[in-house]
């Protein structure tokens, strides 16, 4: 399930974050007992350094590569909107999903690709899961205990 949080799927979000996480360290170390400082640094930092906003041709580029490296077969969508502080531009709910599976189809993916992508995965998936429940429901609960492996 592709989850649309900007830092996972804009490299230019990603790294303006790990800017300011390392900004609010440096501020952190030189204040560590004037919360105020900290924060009014912070907020001069946020001034000049605008957080780059995030577009749906990043969110397509990612589903590109999840495409490219496990297949099409094993996308899905999932929003995250219960757990996000901002999206995507054009993303800030699911009334951007046809935006994105414009995107998709300009891009090349077929009818059964973005028909895949929207639900039909996930149905597939779910149903799998509700077979091998239904196989082992008679099974009674393992207490194998997994080791890890040596590095």
């Amino acid at each position: 399930m592709v989850v649309l949080l900007p830092d996972y799927v804009s490299e230019k979000v990603r790294q303006w974050s790990a800017s300011r996480a390392g900004e609010e360290a440096r501020l952190q170390k030189l204040y560590p007992y004037d919360k105020a400082l900290v924060s009014a640094g912070l907020a001069a930092w946020d001034k000049a350094n605008a957080k780059p906003v995030a577009t749906i041709e990043e969110v397509a580029d990612h589903i590109d590569h999840i495409r490219a490296v496990a297949g099409i077969d094993h996308i899905g969508l999932g929003g995250d909107y219960d757990g996000m502080d901002s999206a995507p531009l054009g993303m800030e709910d699911v009334s951007g999903y046809p935006a994105l599976f414009i995107e998709l189809a300009k891009r090349g993916y077929s009818q059964s690709d973005l028909e895949k992508i929207a639900s039909r995965n996930i149905i597939r998936a779910l149903k799998g899961a509700e077979a091998t429940a239904a196989l082992m429901a008679k099974n009674p609960p393992s207490e194998a205990r997994i080791e890890a492996p040596a590095p």
